[in-house]
């Protein structure tokens, strides 16, 4: 027995233009007529499509031109097997032809959702942290507005940098007039113009210009990280006091 593919039965009513056809069991019993006159032929596409998709077996279909199906009609018969849909309609995950799963739609559709929760969780973490970074930003720039003192704002930030590795948030600037390093001179016990924490001050900045000379730029970065990203600035000084 010669068995027809479903989807040219679906091609043959597109290209001869039928929409009256019968459905016959394996014992040759109809058990769908379509003689509706107003059904186009997408209408009777959809009709048979729907008896195939609630039905399982082989069946004959046969289609015809006119409304009545008499002895004098013309039928152009087809045998298709409709067995093979029940492997389309097996739920996700379920053993396919061949062997083959559809794991890999699942996990490519999981996947894919998870990124989209992941970006939209990474957005919001940024978000919160742009927020307080503002709010940490304009709280140190009112801070540095209402003390007082006759030292550059510019020298202020970058010895704060240096202090801060030490744990100190006061900072004293005495005898540094300029974004320019002073010169190297170590601070000894008769320098009386300079506190303890300012001779500490003094003598790491000597001790770095000696040891680094792209001192003035990386001084600089770190003036600026502190300015314009307390919270990263803050993550590398911990850094720095783990060491």
């Amino acid at each position: 027995m010669n068995l027809t593919n479903i989807k040219y039965l679906y091609d043959l009513m597109d290209k001869e233009s039928f929409t009256f056809f019968t459905v016959y069991d394996s014992k040759g019993s109809p058990m769908r007529d379509q003689c509706n006159e107003s059904y186009s032929v997408d209408d009777a596409k959809e009709d048979l499509q729907q008896f195939l998709q609630y039905n399982t077996g082989v069946f004959r279909v046969e289609f015809r031109r006119t409304r009545a199906n008499t002895q004098q009609t013309k039928n152009y018969s087809f045998t298709v097997d409709n067995f093979k849909n029940e492997e389309e309609e097996k739920p996700m995950g379920s053993v396919m032809m061949g062997g083959n799963t559809d794991y890999v739609n699942i996990i490519s559709s999981k996947d894919e959702r998870i990124g989209q929760l992941q970006e939209q969780m990474y957005s919001e973490m940024v978000a919160n942290l742009n927020k307080q970074h503002e709010m940490q930003l304009n709280a140190i720039k009112a801070e540095g507005a209402n003390k007082n003192g006759n030292n550059d704002a510019l020298i202020q930030a970058a010895l704060s940098a240096i202090t801060g590795m030490f744990g100190s948030q006061q900072i004293g600037v005495s005898g540094i007039e300029t974004m320019e390093m002073p010169e190297m001179v170590e601070t000894t016990e008769n320098n009386n113009n300079m506190d303890d924490k300012t001779k500490k001050i003094n003598n790491a900045v000597v001790r770095l210009i000696r040891g680094d000379k792209n001192f003035a730029e990386h001084i600089t970065k770190l003036a600026n990280l502190c300015d314009d990203n307390i919270l990263i600035y803050n993550m590398a000084i911990a850094k720095l006091n783990n060491l």
